[in-house]
């Protein structure tokens, strides 16, 4: 899992990186739906409700972008007409998040991020 993230940059790469992903989030939500909407099932709009908070999130965000690219053309798609110009700045959204991972303010950077193992040695142990 670790080659699907080139790094976790804190500070103001980090914030940069939180705000694209709640973009995308908002993006997915208001987009989608809005195409959507004339649909009477509910569990159609569960997948992009389920894209946007999981890259908001930052779970597992070079997939999900990946998928939200597909789940984006393909509801393009299916709807025809014109691609909107929010619809476009999602897609190159999920591409630049895709290529630069989600950031250190993420759940993927809490869960597979590198850590700092320290090994002491026994004879360093203080005593009385």
């Amino acid at each position: 899992m670790q080659r699907l993230f080139s790094m976790f940059p804190s500070g103001r790469p980090g914030v940069a990186l939180l705000i694209m992903r709640v973009a995308l989030a908002v993006m997915i939500l208001n987009g989608v739906i809005g195409r959507l909407e004339g649909l009477s099932s509910w569990w159609k709009l569960a997948a992009p409700a389920a894209l946007g908070i999981a890259i908001c999130l930052g779970l597992l965000t070079p997939l999900v972008a990946v998928l939200t690219i597909v789940f984006e053309v393909t509801t393009w798609a299916a709807t025809g007409g014109p691609i909107g110009t929010v619809h476009v700045c999602a897609v190159l959204n999920a591409v630049g998040l895709s290529l630069l991972g989600p950031g250190a303010y993420s759940l993927d950077a809490r869960l597979f991020g590198r850590r700092q193992l320290i090994l002491r040695h026994p004879d360093d142990s203080e005593t009385e």
